[in-house]
């Protein structure tokens, strides 16, 4: 089964762009001409494709490999700006300094089309073609009424697009960070969202226009992606306009409001005032994206989805319904998805102890699971399914600690949410530093203060010692105070009454000698550290907002330069 991530689209901008790559299957349309007269032959060699492609855009009727339509990506040799042009999509988008762009965007506009209809793809042979919408669209006349009904059909078909138009219409103006706080599944890897008030501090402490910029262009969760892109779309059918909103005395001017002409459109979403109701389509694929068991989650939500259509179900009838599928799962988790069908976009109305999704959906069908392996739940799911029912007082983005934590290719994540957890939820004072020279994160509470390095590795953290020597620098940093040792003055986050320091490494799990380490640290300068997991951290998050455990005992806790065990945790779970 081909790997794809339809449902969810980013860095594809243009309606322009758009159209053409779905008029690319129009047969004789101008699009697929000049690709098969002129720009195929010309930047796509034999051994790429090239006359493969011009066959297949000469077909009745056309439909074509996704391979062949996005490209083969970046050779050997080669980097992004100057690799050769290998796919019929890259053709198609004009690039800024050739006549073509990468594989990249082409996957980008692949995924789009795809995802509001426009195209069909066949996941058993991984090809795509024209759909009856996709054919209205490409022959549509440009700015022309019909051309907007299209796509009026089209986008509100997306959830997402629909989860953005919502939001604005409840709450008038919100930021790009706002929006994408609230989009996605709920504590899960690949739908993070920079917290607005790192954002906000950013732009307070910068010193130049270009450095603001700078922080607002480069600064961005996945979440936020997905926002930009579609608020993009909006703006260009006139649905919503950009507005700068200013919190605190700074601007962001990634914010935006609806039209009068969006606040029309929305009436599709809900069928009110007469108003026919679009159906949603919602794809296998944009049920998970990033998490170790993205199809497993998938079929689950799949599951859940259909037996929501149409009828009300308590959480112990959707439990029920699961487990005759072999899905075996607990209400939290089960509730955790119904929330999280909102946050994508999909209307889910409760009445007493009973759900229901109030949609028609089309588009989502599970795999033939005969022709391949049936997905299995992770350990990091089984954790965070263990974490559900146990956090009733942390939100359970916070979840996203656990995926973030086995992740080693999101560390400024698994940094900013740390930094979030215990200062937004708790009572901590600090922040997440994170740059170069500098701790991970710092927190404090009364004179108690703790420097935190994260660690987000695959298969456990084992605490080398180049890391640890990084740890006793930070300490002696501290304890010295001195621009000789660091001119960035780090130390500067705790107050002047933080007087008695401890040491934390947090990562997913440990293995090998880490407990070596820790002791070498504490040996060499004088204070006391430990080690703890994504989830005992969260289990301790909840222990100090019910009360049951003081701020003076959790420093102590990390006085036994070990792994933090917590209270309560089930033998073998971990």
């Amino acid at each position: 089964m081909a790997d794809r991530t339809f449902g969810w689209v980013q860095e594809a901008y243009t309606l322009k762009n758009l159209k053409n790559v779905v008029s690319v299957f129009v047969p004789g349309s101008p699009i697929n001409r000049i690709l098969r007269t002129d720009k195929i032959p010309r930047l796509i060699l034999e051994k790429d494709g090239r006359d493969t492609f011009i066959k297949e855009l000469e077909a009745k009727p056309v439909c074509i490999p996704y391979t062949h339509l996005k490209g083969k990506g970046t050779p050997a040799g080669y980097s992004r700006s100057n690799a050769p042009c290998s796919g019929i999509i890259q053709a198609v988008l004009p690039g800024q300094r050739k006549e073509y762009q990468s594989d990249w965007p082409a996957d980008s506009f692949l995924r789009w089309a795809v995802s509001v209809g426009f195209l069909n793809y066949d996941r058993r042979d991984d090809v795509c073609s024209l759909s009856e919408l996709g054919s209205l669209y490409a022959g549509s006349e440009e700015g022309s009424q019909e051309e907007a009904e299209v796509l009026k059909t089209a986008l509100l078909s997306y959830p997402p697009v629909c989860r953005v138009l919502s939001l604005l219409e409840k709450e008038g103006h919100l930021t790009k960070f706002e929006i994408g706080a609230r989009l996605g599944f709920i504590g899960e890897a690949g739908f993070t969202s920079i917290p607005q008030s790192m954002i906000l501090q950013g732009l307070m402490e910068a010193d130049t226009k270009e450095e603001r910029t700078k922080l607002l262009q480069d600064t961005e969760g996945t979440s936020d992606k997905y926002v930009r892109t579609i608020c993009s779309w909006l703006l260009q059918t006139g649905w919503i306009i950009r507005e700068p909103k200013t919190i605190s005395d700074a601007v962001i001017p990634q914010s935006y409001k609806l039209t009068l002409r969006g606040r029309t459109v929305i009436k599709h979403i809900t069928g009110v005032s007469r108003a026919f109701k679009i159906s949603k389509r919602v794809m296998w694929d944009m049920l998970a994206t990033k998490a170790a068991d993205r199809d497993y989650l998938r079929n689950r939500r799949t599951h859940i989805i259909k037996h929501l259509e149409g009828s009300y179900r308590s959480l112990y009838q959707i439990r029920e319904y699961l487990i005759r599928k072999g899905l075996y799962e607990e209400p939290e988790t089960i509730l955790d998805d119904i929330r999280s069908f909102e946050n994508i976009g999909l209307q889910v109305k409760k009445t007493g102890d009973t759900y229901r999704i109030m949609d028609e959906i089309h588009g989502l069908e599970l795999p033939d699971q005969q022709e391949f392996a049936i997905p299995v739940k992770s350990e990091v799911s089984v954790y965070k399914d263990y974490l559900r029912s146990r956090l009733t007082r942390i939100d359970h983005r916070y979840l996203i600690l656990v995926d973030l934590g086995f992740d080693g290719n999101s560390d400024r994540d698994y940094e900013i949410q740390t930094a979030e957890l215990l200062t937004k939820e708790l009572s901590f004072q600090g922040a997440r530093l994170g740059d170069t020279r500098k701790p991970d994160v710092c927190v404090f509470y009364g004179d108690k203060g703790l420097i935190i390095d994260n660690k987000a590795y695959g298969k456990g953290y084992s605490l080398p010692i180049k890391q640890a020597d990084e740890m006793n620098r930070y300490l002696e940093e501290n304890r010295e105070r001195s621009d000789l040792l660091n001119p960035n003055r780090w130390w500067e986050i705790f107050d002047e009454s933080v007087t008695h320091f401890r040491f934390a490494f947090l990562s997913g799990a440990f293995i090998g000698g880490f407990r070596d380490r820790l002791n070498l640290i504490s040996v060499r300068n004088g204070l006391k550290g430990a080690a703890v997991s994504s989830v005992t951290l969260l289990l301790l998050a909840e222990e100090l907002k019910s009360g049951r455990l003081k701020y003076e005992d959790f420093f102590l806790l990390f006085d036994c330069n070990d792994e933090i065990s917590c209270p309560g945790l089930p033998e073998g779970l971990f």
